[in-house]
């Protein structure tokens, strides 16, 4: 029998990679999601991005496009969406805000579940977003395939990090109790057959921490869009550049320690971040040697990362971060963690540093920058490395597993 999918996934995450793959290879039954552009009240909604106030928020709404195709295929569950902003209206404490984030979640999963899956011989998730699908699956005899964007104990290590920066981040409460109250790990372990891990890092998590069985992974890398890897690049020497929301997962605070240890060294390097950005954060005076540019649009992020004569990530926890490969696309040596999750080769098109470290941080971007030989070298290898992940080659990798017996048996 032919496998049929159904994604469940909230949110634009890579602009709909996975559903507009599967759909191309005949294998997708239905797209659940909760808001896009195209269809259901989403289509409406978008129209209002020139109204005032409510502008912006509906302007990220129109820029949901779902991929050519898959717009016949997809059912909006909006109901839990709109109950969810009308609860998180006002100010809420972080705890709240991620309690909120959860019950919509879950209440988004109970009204998949209750239109049901068609033909679907198999679920699609995404980090076992909206439990109540996945277990209502389940119950309907469906397999269930589990992309795990992000280390599953990413939370729990940003909330030590919080601890130990406290002046950079507002400490976390303790969510245990809101995560056995809403069984989120327990449904994601329970109710996933295949794991499907984007990096080394993912899996050993996964495996270690949450006893997932190793023989029920796979490691499937992300990838960059084909343009990237003919798109023109200009580099301006001792630029640096590092993109994503500047918090202390992504190591934002090493960096800034790198910046400030380089400048003392007597080195006049430009640093900038773009991507979202907490005042607190910004006005860090730890940060006094980085320029925030904010949230960057996708129609101009390209030429930030044209510039850049290196691209940093000191991130603690990923799943693959994907920019490193558009990093790697343009030709852009990059300095990063294994934490991060990346193709990037030490050495060879760019420097593996330990988290947590800026001292290694300061000294593997000088050893870039300084040394214009290695930097051409590591710049033409990383172009080279790229063209691995393409599209094309994720594609081929994605379809071939999930037709395969690890996802068949």
């Amino acid at each position: 029998m032919t496998a049929r999918y159904s994604v469940v996934q909230m949110g634009a995450r890579r602009d709909y990679v996975v559903p507009a793959l599967l759909h191309r290879a005949g294998l997708l039954e239905t797209f659940f999601t909760d808001i896009c552009a195209d269809t259901g009240l989403g289509r409406y909604l978008s129209w209002g991005q020139a109204l005032p106030v409510i502008g912006g928020k509906l302007s990220r709404l129109a820029n949901r496009r779902l991929p050519e195709g898959i717009s016949t295929r997809t059912v909006t569950h909006t109901a839990p969406l709109l109950k969810h902003y009308r609860r998180t209206m006002g100010q809420l404490s972080p705890a709240d805000q991620w309690r909120m984030h959860m019950i919509w979640a879950n209440e988004l999963g109970n009204s998949i579940a209750r239109t049901g899956f068609g033909r679907s011989t198999h679920l699609y998730s995404m980090q076992g977003e909206c439990p109540p699908a996945l277990a209502a699956a389940r119950s309907r005899g469906l397999r269930i395939v589990t992309e795990m964007y992000i280390m599953p104990s990413a939370d729990a290590l940003v909330a030590e990090e919080r601890k130990r920066f406290p002046d950079w981040e507002p400490v976390d409460p303790d969510y245990d109790a809101f995560r056995i109250e809403l069984r989120a790990e327990e449904a994601l372990v329970r109710n996933t057959d295949v794991a499907i891990c984007p990096s080394e890092g993912v899996q050993a998590d996964l495996v270690r921490n949450f006893r997932f069985p190793v023989e029920r992974t796979t490691i499937i890398p992300y990838e960059v869009e084909d343009w990237w890897l003919t798109a023109p690049s200009a580099p301006i020497p001792r630029r640096i550049l590092f993109a994503g929301a500047a918090g202390l997962r992504k190591g934002i605070h090493y960096l800034a320690r790198a910046a400030s240890i380089l400048r003392s060294q007597g080195y006049a390097y430009e640093f900038r971040i773009a991507g979202d950005v907490l005042p607190r954060v910004r006005e860090h005076p730890e940060s006094a040697g980085l320029t925030f540019l904010g949230r960057v649009p996708r129609s101009e992020i390209a030429s930030e990362f044209a510039s850049a004569d290196v691209y940093v990530l000191p991130s603690l926890a990923e799943g693959s971060a994907v920019s490193t490969y558009q990093a790697l696309a343009l030709g852009i040596p990059v300095v990063t963690t294994q934490a991060a999750g990346s193709v990037v080769r030490d050495g060879v098109d760019g420097y593996i540093i330990p988290e947590r470290d800026a001292d290694a941080l300061a000294e593997a971007i000088v050893r870039i920058v300084e040394n214009r030989a290695r930097r051409d070298e590591f710049s033409a290898n990383a172009r080279r490395r790229a063209a691995d992940y393409t599209w094309t080659r994720y594609s081929e990798r994605l379809i071939q597993t999930l037709t395969s017996n690890l996802c068949a048996n």
